[in-house]
């Protein structure tokens, strides 16, 4: 598929959506660039960043000029939701005035509506921190308006399919990309002492404590290794997933997120919470070993006592990686979408 169509994508590049996002693209023969207002936190690439004038008279004249730069360079264009250019979604509302068409990405905490998730015994809104609200940017009296507003201005919605509940337009399920190209193989290996790994962004959104009692529980009864980390640069998570024979992602969420889908690419075997509704109409082939904070413990004590089992699912884990996260299939489809719509 070789387009001379361009493509935008911006602005956060949350879970390095847009970097994977833009390989994606470019192996289908598209021409897509990134733009961000800053350097990532975990170090992920971005190919330009837009830097305004602090005199706010030359900052107005900085952003029509690239407004209008963007709108004689691109035919599409891919936002994440926490914002666009100018406020109110005008420069979204001058692209398609133009033709142009617009999507937006959410990816989970920017859409999901404590009402929405409540009904779930294990959800991550019940007892979010509140630091975890600021970070994510999380303002619960001025979300639903928010997704109404963005509704209104896109042309398509895509959304993680937990927390696609508060929308009100029609939305397509969005599964995280991954440059499955970028990741070795290099599986589980049982036979010495089993290395489990957990990587929270953020314990409380992730329920560490449970998987910690857990852990704590077992290590009574088995010899193994659990090493925790958190705030590292992305090539540094890499290397102890590649250590590591298992990874346990989440136990709130109710699906599996960016972590996991780069551990399956590498052929380890991931726990994590799905939530019943989102099991039945997931693929068949779903490598993920399901638990949740009440069965973590017996969960994790089967796979103990027999690891062995855990090479198969490790083979299954990166073949569901490049079948279904390959960011040139992600990306075909959604410029097959924009290209539809």
């Amino acid at each position: 598929m070789h387009s001379n169509k361009k493509v935008f994508l911006g602005l956060e590049n949350i879970a390095g959506i847009f970097t994977s996002l833009k390989k994606g693209f470019e192996q289908n023969g598209i021409s897509a660039d990134f733009y961000s207002l800053s350097e990532h936190v975990f170090g992920y690439e971005t190919d330009k960043i837009i830097t305004y004038s602090d005199n706010s008279f030359v900052r107005k004249f900085q952003k029509f000029f690239l407004i209008l730069k963007l709108l004689l360079k691109y035919d599409y264009f891919i936002f994440d939701s926490t914002g666009s250019l100018l406020p109110g979604y005008k420069d979204i509302r001058i692209f398609r005035f133009f033709g142009r068409k617009a999507m937006v990405i959410f990816t989970g905490c920017d859409i999901r509506l404590p009402e929405k998730v409540e009904k779930y015994k294990w959800n991550p809104c019940r007892n979010c921190p509140d630091e975890y609200k600021k970070f994510t940017g999380c303002v619960i009296e001025t979300k639903p308006g928010k997704i109404r507003e963005i509704e209104k201005n896109f042309d398509i919605l895509l959304s993680a399919e937990e927390a696609a509940g508060s929308l009100n337009n029609e939305y397509h399920a969005a599964l995280f990309p991954v440059d499955a190209e970028k990741f070795a193989y290099t599986g589980v290996n049982p036979s010495k002492r089993l290395k489990i790994l957990h990587a929270p962004s953020n314990p409380d959104y992730k329920g560490t404590k449970y998987i910690i009692a857990a852990i704590d529980r077992l290590k009574k009864e088995y010899d193994f290794d659990f090493k925790v980390i958190n705030n590292v640069k992305a090539e540094e998570l890499y290397k102890e997933i590649a250590a590591a024979d298992l990874v346990i992602d989440q136990m709130l969420v109710g699906f599996y997120g960016l972590l996991s889908i780069e551990s399956m690419a590498m052929g380890k075997p991931v726990v994590c919470y799905i939530r019943e509704d989102i099991a039945d109409h997931s693929p068949a082939e779903i490598p993920v070993i399901n638990a949740n904070p009440d069965n973590l413990y017996d969960v994790l004590k089967r796979i103990l006592s027999d690891p062995s089992s855990l090479i198969e699912t490790g083979i299954r884990s990166r073949e569901y990686a490049e079948k279904y996260h390959n960011a040139r299939i992600i990306a075909k489809q959604y410029y097959e979408l924009l290209e539809r719509n």
